[in-house]
């Protein structure tokens, strides 16, 4: 993969504090930017998307290859009432832990060397045509189910419906919450969107009185950038369900059907509405 030089801000952010080297810090306000445009069941949650941001932001700092992340797992979500301070921090040369000063928010690892993929890899037509289904109508049903989308996650651009799932044409601005240079966290996010999007309008939607969270990725393979605008099939067929769990496989492209990112084992597991009332306590100023 392409070296990525890191630009002045992220060095900034990534500037040791009481002479220590191994923390990448990053700061987010709710009132503004990917807290305020991400809120679930009421409150303001930064993105398990923005965890894998932060993670290659904090690769890029040290300036480690980074062509995959592996066993990413999101311990606890990270809510905030007005602003989160972030910490990425490194236990070794390639296991990353990422915390807000007082809990364990997630944890995984960054794989140096470049693995040829596997066989397997889906492919599919990014001007493949169907029924196209207006996306408005689709923020409003995950609206309705707990997911409030502001405009910065808005991203979904275009939606057709193909005989197995849907093809979405996903767009983005780059913005100041983006801390890599590698990933536009707004588009991982709408990748996720995409497949609450796809089980909802499959014959078993996600049941009511709980929500799909993002708990972790397998393997996240890094083949380009992603920015600007991209493409996602979600086939019903790629969907493994265990119980209201759900796991995907997801591949992204771009507009000439190169391959950018690919996601394997992105689980998302069922909690109830009431999930989130627990960590209430301990939101707040960081």
């Amino acid at each position: 993969m392409k070296t990525v030089s890191v630009p002045h801000k992220e060095r900034a952010a990534a500037a040791p504090a009481h002479g220590d080297r191994s923390a990448y810090r990053a700061v987010y306000e709710t009132a503004q930017g990917i807290l305020a445009d991400h809120v679930i069941a009421g409150r303001s949650i930064l993105p398990g998307a923005s965890m894998v941001d932060l993670a290659l932001a904090a690769a890029q700092a040290r300036q480690l290859p980074c062509h995959a992340l592996k066993d990413v797992f999101i311990c606890r979500p990270a809510l905030a009432r007005d602003r989160l301070a972030i910490e990425v921090r490194w236990s070794n040369s390639s296991a990353f832990k990422i915390d807000d000063g007082r809990n364990l928010l997630c944890i995984g690892r960054v794989e140096e060397r470049e693995v040829a993929p596997r066989a397997n890899a889906l492919v599919f037509d990014v001007a493949a045509r169907g029924e196209a289904i207006e996306p408005r109508t689709l923020y409003a049903d995950l609206d309705r189910l707990g997911y409030r989308y502001g405009p910065g996650l808005q991203v979904m651009q275009s939606v057709v419906r193909l005989a197995d799932g849907m093809l979405f044409t996903l767009s983005a601005g780059r913005h100041s919450d983006c801390r890599s240079r590698i990933m536009n966290p707004a588009l991982l996010d709408g990748v996720i969107q995409a497949v609450f999007c796809v089980l909802q309008h499959s014959g078993r939607p996600i049941r009511s009185g709980g929500l799909l969270v993002p708990m972790g990725i397998r393997r996240l393979s890094i083949h380009g950038e992603l920015a600007g605008k991209c493409f996602v099939r979600v086939g019903e067929s790629a969907l493994m369900r265990r119980a209201d769990d759900v796991l995907a496989d997801v591949q992204i492209r771009n507009e000439r059907g190169r391959p950018l990112m690919r996601i394997e084992g992105l689980l998302l597991k069922y909690v109830p509405r009431d999930f989130l009332d627990k960590f209430d306590v301990a939101a707040g100023p960081s």
